[in-house]
């Protein structure tokens, strides 16, 4: 007997042999549409290159005009004094010698009177110069430009040549260009966008580029050549682009560009090797797509034929996940047999369970606010035991006529705090406070208690427990500035971190010793006397320990006879919904 495939078999099978077709053929479609587009923005980002080095060459091409006829002033206005050309031609060279090589003059005999350091002190007559000083002669009203060549003084170079019209005899100006700083140039495009340019004359001589870069090129003899293709075949071609295959049989692109100023071209030889690396990566996103497509019908195909045995499936899931915690979850399956019964009986025992869990939680919530209550009413006592104390001092120092301000700052703070404690302010509310706390002691010690306030931007109206910055304040004046005897400032220092909220306090006072630092933030006994210098960081500290978590609380920095800061910190999610 043939074995029977059961339904969802089936059903999984036909399912997912259809989603991956679908997904295969639109991701071979893709794949053919973006290596096209590829080519053609390989193409066009290209050409906009060989424009850009275009503009710089033209750019260039100005700056040496301007040179000639700089020269050509200067000589004319100084022609009966040579020690003074030979100054400018000097002074202008030392000005442009990031793009040229040399300055100078050619007379008939063919020696010069040169701006560089070598030409200013080797000026014998040269045969290599005739060339150009003819070419000059011949051409009297325009500039003429060499091609390439090796010179004794500035190498590799191409000479620019203008016969000064008007001289009492014959005499031509020439700069020859510092071919070194385009080579440079067109390297760092080269190396910056994988690219390999070169400057071409017309009949095929590399000026410059190519040398850092071969890639597929013959260079030799300042030329090149692509399979059995020279430079100058490659030059003499219509149109801007062509394609070629090298020896080895690489494919290579190539797009050429005649300068404006120039009787020269510009070369992009360009193996693909770019063009790979996109359609590499490419075909990576489109393996992972294939993988994304499997993963995709594996799931639908799957949802699918369970969907055919969906009852017995959801009420295992569901018991599943009970057994690992989830008491959220709700079986409800609508159906008039045994799977209806048990489904009714699963939430009706998930629901007690539930009811359970939610009372020992309302007892436990209930335990920590009365816990929070008492923690507040350490400070409440203490707080006011203080201010007392510094009417008294006041009176004491007779000091009548700022009684009003001392009593009327004290109505304020114990307004302030008699409301109710489990109620949170906005950080706004408590600074005001200490700012009343701060006067009070202004006036107690005759001292001046500097209060500095830095908040972020959008603090101001942070949810804080009530009373929080003024016991902080209160220890740093007691403790921090030795109960008055010094003076100086309390900064508060409000700011967003992490995703906390951090609120600082940080005096410039005596400090506390770094062996004491862990034990201040520890609870003291309750049959043990606790110092006043110890209720309000402690208290502070549990306060929000037990309201927002044991991640959160106080921290103390302390640097003796220096600083010391105490940073509270809060989640940040507690701005939304909690003042």
């Amino acid at each position: 007997m043939r074995r029977r495939i059961s339904l969802p078999i089936k059903l999984f099978t036909i399912v997912f042999a259809f989603v991956l077709s679908c997904i295969i053929l639109i991701s071979q479609l893709s794949y053919r549409y973006v290596q096209k587009e590829i080519r053609t923005n390989d193409i066009y980002y290209t050409n906009q290159i060989l424009d850009k080095v275009d503009q710089y060459l033209t750019v260039n091409f100005s700056s040496f005009q301007t040179i000639l006829f700089s020269v050509e002033t200067s000589v004319k206005a100084n022609i009966a004094n040579t020690e003074v050309i030979k100054k400018q031609l000097r002074e202008l060279y030392e000005l442009n010698s990031n793009y040229v090589s040399n300055i100078y003059l050619i007379n008939s005999d063919l020696s010069i009177l040169g701006g560089s350091t070598t030409t200013r002190i080797f000026d014998e007559p040269l045969s290599d110069r005739k060339p150009l000083f003819d070419a000059a002669d011949n051409n009297r009203r325009t500039t003429f430009v060499s091609d390439p060549y090796k010179s004794k003084y500035s190498g590799w170079t191409v000479t620019m040549v203008r016969y000064l019209n008007g001289a009492p005899y014959p005499l031509a100006i020439a700069v020859d260009l510092d071919l070194n700083a385009i080579e440079e140039t067109l390297f760092k495009i080269n190396k910056k966008e994988q690219m390999n340019l070169a400057l071409m004359t017309t009949s095929g001589k590399i000026i410059a580029g190519f040398s850092e870069n071969r890639g597929p090129l013959s260079i030799q003899d300042h030329t090149f050549s692509i399979g059995d293709t020279s430079a100058e075949e490659i030059l003499d071609t219509t149109g801007t682009s062509l394609q070629l295959h090298t020896q080895e049989g690489i494919p290579v692109s190539i797009l050429k560009k005649p300068t404006e100023k120039f009787n020269w071209f510009l070369i992009s030889i360009n193996d693909e090797s770019r063009m790979e690396a996109a359609l590499s990566r490419l075909e990576n996103f489109y393996l992972g797509l294939l993988v994304a497509g499997l993963l995709l019908s594996l799931f639908i195909s799957f949802f699918i034929a369970k969907y055919i045995r969906n009852p017995l499936y959801a009420l295992k899931t569901k018991m599943k996940r009970v057994e690992q915690g989830d008491l959220t979850t709700t079986v409800t399956i609508k159906r008039n047999d045994e799977f209806g019964d048990l489904s009714l009986a699963f939430d009706r025992m998930l629901q007690q369970i539930v009811e359970l869990i939610r009372r020992a939680e309302l007892h436990n919530e209930l335990e920590r606010k009365l816990e929070i209550q008492v923690l507040q009413s350490q400070i409440n006592p203490h707080f006011l035991y203080n201010t007392l104390g510094s009417i008294s001092n006041v009176i004491r120092l007779g000091q009548i006529e700022k009684v009003d301000v001392v009593i009327g700052s004290l109505i304020a703070i114990l307004e302030y705090g008699i409301a109710d404690a489990s109620e949170k302010v906005s950080l706004r509310q408590e600074l005001r406070n200490v700012s009343d706390y701060i006067a009070i002691q202004n006036i107690r010690y005759n001292r001046h208690f500097e209060l500095i306030e830095h908040i972020e931007e959008g603090l101001m109206d942070f949810p804080v427990f009530r009373m929080l910055l003024q016991p902080i304040v209160e220890n740093s004046i007691f403790h921090g500035y030795s109960g008055g005897g010094i003076e100086g400032s309390i900064t508060i220092h409000a700011y967003r971190n992490g995703g906390n909220v951090m609120i600082e306090v940080i005096d410039q006072g005596e400090g506390i010793p770094a062996d004491r630092i862990a034990h201040i933030l520890i609870a003291e006994p309750s049959d043990v006397e606790v110092k006043r210098k110890r209720i309000g960081l402690n208290n502070i500290h549990g306060r929000i320990r037990l309201h927002y978590g044991e991640q959160y609380g106080l921290q103390i920095i302390s640097t003796p006879q220096e600083m010391t800061s105490v940073r509270a910190v809060f989640p940040e999610g507690s701005f939304k919904g909690d003042a």
